[in-house]
């Protein structure tokens, strides 16, 4: 696990979109709910819901703070996207 900073935690803050906290790995989403002195989202999205706008909005270089499966599951989709253009082009 990468070491957040209180750098970090502000561009997580900053970008993170609202009720995709619960896909960050435990420890940082642990110190973004320090960080925001115990303020959660009152609902969280479907995985579904929540792919596109992690893909969109969230600040570069922290993808690496998100679970597993759903840093594969942009990376995925991803490279189902260059497939797409490919094939288009």
């Amino acid at each position: 696990m990468n070491k957040i900073t209180p750098h970090l935690l502000r561009d997580l803050h900053a970008t993170l979109p609202a009720g995709t906290e619960c896909y960050l790995c435990s420890a940082v989403r642990k110190a973004l709910t320090k960080y925001r002195k115990g303020r959660v989202p009152m609902a969280f999205l479907d995985k579904e819901q929540a792919l596109p706008l992690l893909a969109k909005k969230l600040g570069r270089g922290l993808k690496r703070f998100l679970r597993d499966d759903i840093r594969s599951a942009l990376s995925s989709r991803k490279r189902n996207a260059m497939e797409t253009m490919l094939k288009h082009s």
